[in-house]
């Protein structure tokens, strides 16, 4: 069994977050243990692929999008402010994503090799929602917010940052793997996701820290 050095920061963000258990609880966060639960699993099982025999991983992958989308979704609704009429609107096309998604892994890309359709999807309304987040975090409290210190502001920046990257990435790791895009020998999944990883953990682990010490919002 192997476990890759980014894991470890995937690894450390969940057991921060049990930590700061009541700090997620009081700012609405608390489905981030389950998901980052859903991250690990899926990394170790990813990465350890060949211990199943299976000849790829991305099936793996392809049921991460399954299972974690509607995570994603809830907390993005969590940290918008939404109205009762925004509410609506909100979900109405989450769920919608989460029915292409579900076509697309059943009827369309399926299984075998990596849904595309679906990560470009998610990660496009994962860039539009965590913008629209920080975007309301100025207009509500432009002149007592301390951006340092704000739980939301760190784990959307690190939402805009994963979605902005990986879009790129993975969207066009087809291409990419055609074209043999290499940096030092190695694809730029191996040379950039590693690292982005490790950033956006730490971010959420700094996140919840924060949550921790505020308590309530």
């Amino acid at each position: 069994m192997h476990i890759a050095w980014f894991q470890y920061f995937q690894i450390a963000c969940l057991l921060v977050a049990l930590y700061c258990y009541r700090g997620l609880r009081a700012c609405s966060l608390l489905a981030f243990i389950p998901l980052l639960i859903i991250v690990n699993i899926t990394e170790f099982a990813g990465i350890n692929f060949h211990f199943s025999g299976r000849a790829g991983n991305y099936s793996v992958y392809n049921l991460y999008l399954l299972v974690s989308t509607p995570f994603y979704f809830y907390l993005a609704g969590k940290m918008l402010f939404l109205t009762s009429k925004e509410r609506v609107v909100f979900y109405t096309i989450c769920i919608l994503c989460l029915i292409l998604v579900y076509a697309n892994f059943f009827f369309i890309q399926g299984m075998s090799r990596f849904d595309t359709y679906s990560l470009v999807l998610i990660e496009i309304m994962t860039i539009v929602f965590s913008s629209l987040s920080l975007v309301r975090l100025t207009i509500l409290d432009q002149n007592e917010l301390d951006f340092m210190r704000e739980p939301f502001f760190w784990i959307n920046s690190a939402y805009l940052l994963f979605g902005l990257i990986t879009l790129v990435v993975l969207g066009l790791q087809e291409y990419i793997l055609l074209n043999q895009i290499e940096i030092a020998h190695k694809t730029l999944y191996y040379v950039i996701m590693p690292t982005l990883n490790a950033v956006v953990y730490s971010g959420y682990s700094y996140a919840f820290i924060l949550c921790r010490t505020q308590k309530t919002r």
